[in-house]
């Protein structure tokens, strides 16, 4: 193996560009969200931020010809810097997708980069009149938001996660190899791109994924609980039975404080594909006459295009002047974040505070959880930390399931082609 020294110029004959930490941050492109995730080693390397699949191939070339895998130097790989456990650092190289943020929609299906940021992707959708479930962070990438989750609240229950909408991609290997992959080429590699297991073969540097029309309108409302609707909440069982609720409606739970209000909040939230009517309808049959009650004046109601709503987490500035979507890249979100967020948003979002986030999958007979996370927040009211305290409990179940399930029939099944017996199979 030559020296780091060597291996920088490798790298930078190809205009790969290279960036050592030496005990300081990282550039903009490749921050994380939150200061918890490890700096790359100053004695190693830092990171390593590519632009194409081209610089992608020569990197893991030269990374492979140094040897480093073998040298048990931490390799980790980032695209946008929203992570649930800042998994995209290491203490050692990162290498950084977030100039890479290439993205069109094509035959229905929307081909992106992984440093395509959230923002982006909202802008490219709604230029095409597409939809697709994905989260609501603009900062969040591409590449690890669409291999890992792509959770939606509103979309979810009925098209699955944004993750069980992939339908290829591209994926270089850790040998430098670059692969097209769907369901007639390396389908395997597909089945590991619906989940994310591909960081186990390479680097994903394009995610394929099909499309629905955009909605004609969508409706939602929030609903700040006192402490006794909450208990109604918890008494009448709504969590549990929220799963049997029309697809078309997701009910949610969301914990966080109000500057200059001391206590905390918990917001219950429905959004829907039907009607406020319709929807209230829905809730008072399956969830009951008390609970429908919270939310049956339907003047209250929110009723406007995906869009709309997959614009409350921006500034006054860019939801009225929406052409900024598109210029709204992982550098420039990390430069001037008060320009592009609403203030709670950016709080929670880009405050840059030592808070690792955590997303858990839960069962549905959570009820008990409702008042829990109410004392926890109140148990921590008047901390400085509370305006980064967040918590979200969201109603899943519907398609999502049925795509898992069916994803779980075909593993088992190849198993027993095989004669093997999988451990832990559900009965």
């Amino acid at each position: 193996m030559g020296s780091k020294a060597s291996f920088i110029k490798d790298l930078e004959a190809y205009r790969i560009d290279v960036y050592e930490t030496k005990g300081g941050p990282l550039p903009l492109n490749a921050v994380m969200h939150d200061v918890a995730a490890e700096i790359p080693d100053l004695n190693i390397i830092g990171s390593i931020t590519v632009l194409t699949d081209l610089h992608v191939i020569q990197t893991l070339q030269i990374i492979k010809k140094y040897d480093l895998y073998s040298k048990n130097i931490p390799i980790s790989v980032k695209s946008g810097g929203h992570g649930y456990f800042n998994g995209a650092t290491c203490n050692g190289i990162m290498i950084n997708l977030a100039k890479m943020d290439r993205r069109y929609v094509k035959d229905n299906i929307l081909h992106a980069d992984p440093g395509c940021a959230g923002a982006q992707t909202v802008d490219t959708l709604s230029k095409n009149k597409k939809a697709l479930p994905h989260g609501d962070c603009f900062g969040v990438g591409a590449g690890g938001h669409f291999i890992t989750a792509g959770w939606c609240i509103i979309l979810a229950r009925k098209y699955g996660l944004g993750t069980q909408n992939v339908v290829g991609g591209q994926i270089v290997l850790w040998d430098g190899e670059e692969v097209l992959v769907n369901e007639n080429s390396h389908p395997e590699l597909l089945h590991a791109m619906r989940g994310g297991a591909a960081a186990g073969v390479g680097i994903v540097t394009e995610v394929h994924l099909k499309l629905i029309d955009e909605p004609d309108f969508v409706t939602w409302k929030w609903t700040y609980l006192s402490l006794p609707q909450i208990k109604t909440c918890v008494e009448q069982n709504a969590f549990r039975k929220a799963q049997d609720l029309p697809r078309e409606i997701t009910m949610a739970f969301r914990y966080f404080f109000k500057p200059f209000q001391l206590e905390p909040i918990c917001s219950f939230n429905i959004q829907s594909l039907l009607t406020p009517e319709e929807t209230i309808a829905a809730v008072k049959t399956t969830l009951g006459p008390e609970v429908a009650a919270v939310i049956d004046d339907v003047s209250a109601w929110n009723r406007g295009t995906l869009v709309d709503l997959r614009m409350r987490p921006a500034s006054d500035l860019v939801n009225n002047n929406r052409s900024m979507l598109a210029d709204m890249s992982i550098t420039a979100l990390h430069s001037t974040p008060d320009i592009y967020w609403e203030q709670g948003s950016l709080l929670r979002e880009m405050a840059r505070l030592y808070f690792t986030s955590i997303s858990h999958w839960v069962v549905p007979e959570s009820e008990t959880m409702l008042l829990d996370l109410y004392d926890a927040f109140d148990a921590v009211k008047v901390t400085p930390a509370r305006d980064r305290m967040y918590a979200l409990l969201i109603q899943g179940g519907g398609r999502k399931n049925e795509l898992q399930d069916a994803k779980l029939d075909k593993v088992f099944e190849k198993y027993n082609r095989k004669g093997w017996t999988p451990v832990g199979k559900p009965e």
